[in-house]
Order: C-alpha cells, then structure tokens, then sequence
C-alpha cells in the first residue's frame, strides 16, 4: 500500500491505545461493560455452557450449510466455482458505488474538492470496461500478505470530519495472505485490482497480489491440505518479509513430521511480478490446527476471547477486527465462510431466533434458551452472545461506541457487556435486537 498509507496505520493504532486507556480510566467506564473479573474469561462461560462440547455440524455438514450460505443471495461464493469470464452487470453496481466520497468528506484533514474528487472517479477506469451486457476474462491472483479491500482505488482515508481517523468510508474489509482473487479490472494508475474475492468485490493494491495461472491458483481456492490460524495472529516469513495472518486465515500445508509443518507460502516476484512460493518449516505451533477446528459451541467462546480487548479494526484495518470481521474470524476457524457486512449477517440461514416483535421479558425468555456462541444482531451491528448470569445476559462484541445520557461514548475496543448499554435512539441494545442465529 505504500508507506504512507503504513505510517498512517500507525498514527491510528497509536491514537487507539491512548484512545482506549484514556476510557478505561475514565470515571465513566462502566455503562453495562465488563472491566475486569471471571466474565472476562472464556473459561467462566465455558464452565456454565451445557453441552457445549457437543459438535453442531460436521465437516460435511458445514459444506452443505456454506451451500446454504451462497444459494441465499448474501454475496457470498464458492472461489473454486468462479467461471472464467464474469458479466459486466455482475459487478457494475459494486464498482460504480463510490459512496464513499459523495458530500463532504476530507482527506488528510482537509475537504476534498470537487476536482480531486473527479480524479478518484476517473482513476476508476470505467470507460476501460466493456458494456454492461458483455463480459471480462478472469484474470488469477493470489495475495502475498493482508491486503486491504478499498472501495475506491485510493489509499488515503476519506473521512466524514477533518478531525477523524478512525472510520475510513474508503476501507471495506481485509483479505488475508495466500487467498484466491478474481483480477476482473485495473485502475487508470495501474496501482490497483478490482477484484471478486469470496464475500466481496473491492480494490487491492497490486502490489499485494501475485497473478498466476488457474493451475496455481486452484491449490488457494481449494487447498487439500492446510493450516489454519487458530491463535489471534500469527506471523510467517517469506521473501524477507514478515507477513501477518488474522485468526482463520489459511497456509497451504505440504507436510508433518515431529514437531514440525512445513507449508508453501506465496509471494512476488520482484523481477516478474508474478507469484513464487516458497517451501518453509514452522516449528508445532498452539496457534495452528491442521485443518479446521471441530464447530462447537465452546470453540466459538473460546475463539472470540482470543480477541478480547483487541483494539477496534474498522473494515479490518489496524490488523484487527470490527463487529462483523470479529464474527467471521472465530467461524471460519470451523471452516464457515460468512458475508463480510452485517446488513448480510442479520439474513444468515440457521436456527433463528426472531427476536423484532417481543417485549423486553420475552426477549430475556428467549435468550434463556439461546445456543452460547450464536451471534446477535441488531442493526449495523453483530455480538456474540455468551449465556446467562443471574438473570442478565452477555456478549463478547468489538464496539465501537454507545450512548450513555444522550452522549456518544467511545471505546474502540473488544469487550464483554450486558446488554443494557443505549444505542443512539435512547433504546439499549436488548431492545435494539432483531434476531439470534445458531448456525446449523
């Protein structure tokens, strides 16, 4: 991405830590938020989770649910499945939405003009497109580190104040290291891709995909073996660099013996551009499980915890999560791949939970019964619900802000809470709350 778009990483994640430090010391810190003690730990809802160990779906089980997941019109895709020319029409829409930057919005802490604007809008390339009724010929690539999916080709941050640094409109989501990327576009810079990537289309640096042949690229798309990343984090190195890999990212696994893994770790070649891979031993690790992880109930609290007080990842940046990246880090740890937006989330197929026309009390008689680990929404925001104690429920969510006496409270952070903090229209989440979805 540049360096100026790592150095502005780094200022964000530096004002986060002070951001969350100046919150947890703050005389106002409580506000339904769990700060310390048992709740905090996965092994106190663990403890209190009957049946928790028992598997909810097997291996085939949770091929015919991801199925379910695509059939359901959730922008989600089978990779491997992709055919090799893609309708114009298909993408059309997501390419052309530049969102983003309409009003105004600021960059570097000052207002973009209508002629910086015109710039990214023809930095799109459109007129390059073919017609909405043709097609484009897939081009393969695979990503040699977390890249990150922008909604236009720009790697400055669009903001709705000057002041702010933290909600980017430009940033969607991150893609890890060694994924399978549909290459349908390139912007009029030649900076970037506009790609088709499981559960999304969005622009990647091109600096962070390695084109391929489909040969090589099948072994990403449909890996017969591999590694999955189980702790928060981890890191590999290849090339001369550290690359970094979130909670459910994949490597490809060539081999075990002992106490050892080896794994073939993509990157770039710095002649051709096009992608090498490199054979690599990795001593056995607690933070990697061959292959995925069995769907339990007590894996996903355990999983989430691994989060816990991770700063908040807006659209996956910061090398962390949001709301909904924090949902589909734990489940594609079992090998659930899951919409990237909680506007999709809310829709997700399995065991619901209605929650839109209860009272309060039925709300609570129906979190009662609620399978520990199933997420909870409401809208533009997702949790992950943890049981029951004394009467009052609790989730494990990345928050971003609540609202407490009219005032907007920022915390940016992975936390435990009730679920009595207010969202903006003065009601608190359990009343803001649409649906429970166990995922079978």
């Amino acid at each position: 991405m540049g360096n100026s778009i790592f150095y502005r990483l780094n200022v964000i994640k530096s004002l986060a830590v002070v951001c969350i430090a100046l919150f947890l010391f703050s005389s106002g810190a409580s506000a339904g938020i769990v700060e310390s003690g048992e709740l905090t730990k996965d092994s106190f809802w663990v403890l209190k989770n009957n049946a928790g160990d028992q598997v909810i779906l097997d291996e085939e089980q949770i091929k015919l649910f991801n199925q379910k997941i695509r059939e359901a019109d959730l922008d989600v895709t089978d990779m491997k499945m992709l055919p090799s020319s893609i309708p114009v029409k298909e993408f059309l829409p997501w390419i052309t939405n530049t969102w983003a930057m309409r009003g105004t919005v600021y960059r570097n802490g000052k207002e973009l003009t209508e002629t910086e604007k015109e710039a990214i809008q023809n930095n799109l390339n459109l007129t390059a497109l073919p017609s909405e009724n043709e097609e484009v010929k897939v081009q393969y690539g695979v990503t040699v580190r977390q890249a990150l999916v922008r909604n236009l080709p720009l790697a400055e941050g669009l903001f709705d104040s000057s002041e702010d640094v933290f909600y980017d409109n430009v940033q969607d989501s991150a893609l890890e290291a060694g994924e399978p990327v549909a290459v349908l576009h390139e912007s009029l810079d030649k900076k970037y891709y506009y790609v088709r990537l499981y559960n999304l289309f969005g622009w990647i640096a091109r600096a962070d995909v390695a084109p391929c042949t489909r040969e090589q690229w099948m072994k990403y798309a449909d890996p017969q073996d591999f590694l999955v990343v189980t702790g928060r984090d981890y890191y590999t190195r290849v090339n001369g660099e550290d690359v970094f890999h979130l909670m459910g990212a994949r490597l490809q696994l060539l081999q075990e013996k002992k106490n050892r893994w080896q794994v073939l770790l993509p990157y770039k070649d710095n002649k051709t551009g096009l992608l090498k891979e490199k054979q690599v031993w990795l001593a056995r690790d607690e933070n990697l499980h061959r292959g995925y992880l069995p769907y339990t109930s007590d894996q996903v609290l355990q999983q989430a915890f691994k989060f816990y007080g991770s700063v908040y990842g807006w659209g996956g940046s910061m090398r962390s999560v949001d709301c909904s990246s924090l949902v589909g880090s734990v489940y594609r740890t079992m090998g659930l791949n899951l919409p990237r937006n909680t506007s999709k989330l809310v829709k997700m197929p399995g065991n619901v939970t209605d929650l839109t026309d209860m009272n309060r009390e039925e709300r609570l008689q129906a979190l009662e019964i609620l399978r520990p680990g199933s997420p909870l929404s409401m809208k533009g925001h997702i949790m992950i619900y943890l049981g029951m104690e004394e009467g009052v429920p609790y989730i494990i969510h990345s928050s971003s802000s609540f609202y407490k006496d009219g005032r907007k409270i920022y915390v940016r952070r992975v936390l435990v809470s009730d679920l009595e903090m207010d969202r903006q229209n003065g009601k608190t989440f359990l009343d803001n709350l649409i649906n429970g979805i166990t995922y079978q």
